[in-house]
């Protein structure tokens, strides 16, 4: 399990997506081959509907574009809560909840009614380390960059409830205040919570983290913004996990589309790998980008013309 926290430059700095000099522009040398139409589609989406959800098959580069989408909001001054569940997360109830837990700025972690919090010296991961909690400028909560001290929330009659009870809901556990956390960053701060492949979400995080994300389960903050990626593939663990969690509709909903061939050839010319393979790796890939680097690889390996030639 991932999770992250970031913040950008001040508000009202350069960094809209697809600028020159922003993420995702021409001149980004980390952003996805062939996505400037996707990724415009991704913001106008979360600006009218504050959600949007991204769905592809393994290798199509849904990660890729969630992080061209999270450095824009974070030069845009937001708060950027990551969060990248693994498979096997799905099975420990809490998981997700309690990784965003970490992530959150440690100043938003003031008592909640019924919680008191202890603050344990040099406890925390330095920036950039473990959970990889990093902090920005001054735009949002702990943005001393100091990262030397870690809130561990505890229950008012004063027993550390730092872990969830195994096997059971999580009760008094410090994630089921994760809602409540979100709600009071979102009233002072703008949050983009970005959670990349939500098929491995455990169910007791979907339905804590549904209470605050979901229009159907109360008010969802003006300044909360959600972007899910979610992996489609013929047997997939179980169904969409994006409507359950935030009500997604199809409007909210962008299919990752294959790559064409001139995405492709240019997808190979970054990895310097030979653009006259270009033809061969397109059909064998289908514009999988995942899939089109290693049939290249192994293409440009092969000493024979005529599998070089498809």
């Amino acid at each position: 399990m991932r999770s992250v926290v970031h913040g950008g430059a001040p508000a009202g700095q350069p960094g809209a997506l697809g600028d020159a000099g922003g993420p995702g522009g021409p001149g980004d040398p980390e952003a996805p081959v062939g996505r400037p139409d996707l990724l415009d589609r991704l913001h106008q989406t979360l600006r009218a509907h504050g959600r949007a959800v991204l769905t592809g098959a393994p290798g199509a580069g849904r990660s890729a574009v969630l992080d061209v989408v999270a450095r824009t909001a974070e030069s845009r001054g937001e708060t950027v809560l990551r969060l990248a569940p693994a498979e096997r997360d799905r099975a420990v109830p809490g998981a997700a909840a309690t990784a965003l837990l970490a992530a959150i700025p440690t100043a938003a972690l003031a008592p909640l009614p019924g919680m008191s919090f202890r603050a344990v010296p040099g406890s925390l991961p330095a920036p950039g380390a473990g959970t990889g909690l990093r902090s920005g400028r001054g735009t949002r909560p702990g943005a001393d960059g100091t990262g030397t001290a870690r809130t561990i929330p505890r229950t008012s009659g004063g027993r550390s409830t730092g872990r969830a009870r195994r096997g059971g809901p999580l009760g008094a556990a410090p994630a089921a205040s994760v809602p409540a956390l979100l709600r009071r960053l979102a009233g002072e701060w703008p949050v983009l919570l970005v959670i990349d492949d939500a098929q491995w979400l455990d169910e007791e995080s979907v339905l804590l983290l549904r209470s605050v994300l979901h229009p159907g389960a109360g008010t969802v903050p003006a300044e909360l913004r959600l972007l899910i990626a979610e992996r489609t593939a013929p047997g997939a663990p179980r169904e969409a996990v994006a409507p359950a969690l935030c009500g997604a509709a199809p409007r909210d909903t962008i299919a990752l589309p294959p790559l064409d061939t001139a995405a492709t050839a240019e997808l190979l010319a970054r990895h310097r790998l030979p653009r006259r393979l270009t033809d061969a790796v397109h059909r064998a890939s289908g514009g999988n980008p995942a899939r089109a680097l290693a049939v290249a690889r192994t293409l440009s390996a092969t000493p024979s013309p005529e599998l070089a030639a498809g």
